[in-house]
């Protein structure tokens, strides 16, 4: 993530409860079946930081019921789920080392259990994945590897320990609340002396080409680490923006022919042999340079190599996400994961308008859209000052929870926890729709946009988002019946049945 990702100060809130979901029994075609229904709707002036009206922020409203009779409506929307898309893994964030060391040691135990059931568990949003950062990112208190010992080709220093003190014991309680979280790993750098570069895990710099499989081998060590913590590791990729030099925090150059062989003839083999069944996810970067990963796949295919790599990953700092329906329509056999999108005040601003509002929910019902099967959000959390981070205080990045602190101290819980827009506008994907969900179809407008699913159970779920500042009426039209739902200006509804 480049240096110009940044965040704001936020408004203190203690806590927010959410009621919990009704279970859903698997898929009756019952006349006037009930759908639940829950709202958010913008306000960027009541509580500027949030941005969201505090009565609507992923709220309950009364149930609708479907009929064979319904009244006129703004909008007709068909939901087919005789037609399907992809499957969903789900949605999430990262535990970076910054978001981990403020849950574990700014909030208080009882503080801590409340928030982590907000993020994780079904009284929350129920989020189900996580991004995993390999070492240190830009978001952590200082840069580390694995293996900081220069020369040490056989991994005989290799070890997870920088991550046990908070890092891992986070993860495990995100996985207490929800068992079936999906991990995704990136390193955003090999340890310096495996790289043309100084001696230094920032800057520019790629992997020596005798490093190769040495460099697997340190992806084989760390999913058998972390899969040793309990913690199994469902994919990783090669690099973290590979074409990006941050020079501030760890980064490494890995161009196409570097992915092309770095998968094909040293990572691939290497997980193969290890009997690891972790999938390579090529790419891992911004929508604007999509021929990449679409380079990458293709070579492997050529070369007999294509079971090695499981598709793409990108990120939202460039372009938009179209590329993902070009890279679906050139590899329709590979999947597509959005891996990384922060939030700061580049694309979130505190302006007195809904901009921040609009651009978010756009954005996810755009990757649901065109082919993603993921929506993982950068920091799980972050302090008033955009920290901790090795780029330093106010750097414009947003976390999904803000947390407050004051001192830099490991001992003065201070329990003061705001949840962002991100928390809000995410939970109306993560908190209905699961993982191994499929999308299904369902038709859309340009001020009026939805996306649609089915669970596992056989329950669906429609996400209408109302663009206009004027309230309007949506007819969901469901295998011959119907209901009206009018959604406020402004306003994203997801709707369950």
């Amino acid at each position: 993530m480049s240096m110009f990702k940044k965040g704001i100060q936020f408004a203190l809130l203690s806590s927010l409860v959410i009621t919990p979901l009704v279970s859903l029994a698997p898929s009756a075609y019952a006349a006037n079946e009930k759908a639940q229904v829950w709202l958010t709707t913008a306000d960027p002036n009541s509580e500027p930081n949030v941005g969201l009206r505090t009565d609507t922020r992923l709220t309950r409203q009364s149930d609708r019921a479907f009929s064979t009779a319904s009244d006129n409506a703004d909008y007709t929307f068909n939901v087919n789920e005789g037609k399907t898309y992809q499957q969903m893994d789900g949605f999430g964030v990262s535990m970076t080392d910054s978001a981990a060391w403020l849950l574990n040691y700014k909030l208080s135990s009882a503080k801590r259990n409340e928030v982590m059931d907000n993020l994780f568990g079904l009284s929350g949003i129920h989020m189900s994945m996580l991004r995993q950062p390999m070492g240190a990112s830009d978001f952590a208190w200082s840069t580390y590897t694995y293996d900081d010992t220069a020369g040490d080709t056989a991994l005989n220093q290799f070890s997870i320990s920088r991550d046990q003190p908070y890092i891992i014991p986070m993860i495990k309680s995100a996985l207490a609340k929800n068992p079936n979280i999906k991990f995704i790993a990136s390193p955003w750098s090999a340890p310096a002396w495996m790289k043309y570069t100084t001696n230094d895990k920032n800057g520019t710099g790629k992997l020596k080409a005798e490093n190769y499989p040495v460099y697997a081998n340190y992806f084989v060590k760390f999913i058998q680490a972390y899969q040793a913590q309990g913690i199994p590791i469902y994919a990783v990729t090669p690099q973290n923006e590979p074409l990006f030099e941050p020079g501030r925090y760890p980064g490494m150059l890995m161009n196409e022919q570097d992915q092309i062989g770095m998968i094909g003839d040293y990572l691939g083999p290497a997980l193969n042999k290890a009997g690891l069944n972790t999938k390579i996810i090529t790419y891992d970067h911004n929508y604007d340079n999509w021929n990449f990963p679409n380079t990458v796949i293709q070579a492997l295919k050529n070369n007999g190599k294509s079971q090695y790599v499981a598709g793409s990953a990108f990120h939202h700092y460039g372009g938009d996400f179209t590329a993902m329906t070009n890279m679906h329509n050139a590899h329709p056999d590979k999947d597509i994961w959005f891996t990384e999108g922060g939030f700061g005040t580049w694309n979130d601003p505190v302006n007195g308008t809904t901009q921040g509002f609009d651009n978010m929910i756009n954005e996810f019902i755009g990757m649901t859209r065109n082919w993603s099967k993921s929506i993982i959000l950068w920091n799980a959390a972050l302090d008033q000052k955009d920290g901790p981070s090795v780029i330093g205080d106010n750097n414009t990045n947003k976390g999904m929870v803000t947390v407050q602190n004051s001192d830099n101290s490991s001992s003065n819980p201070e329990d003061k926890v705001t949840y962002t827009k991100q928390y809000y506008l995410l939970g109306h994907f993560s908190k209905f729709v699961s993982s191994g969900a499929y999308r299904i179809d369902s038709n859309t407008f340009a001020d009026m946009q939805s996306v649609a699913f089915k669970n596992p159970d056989g329950s669906k779920v429609i996400v209408l988002y109302n663009s206009q500042n004027t309230a309007k009426t949506a007819k969901i039209q469901w295998n011959g019946q119907a209901l009206n739902y009018t959604v406020p200006g402004k306003s994203v509804v997801s709707l369950k049945w």
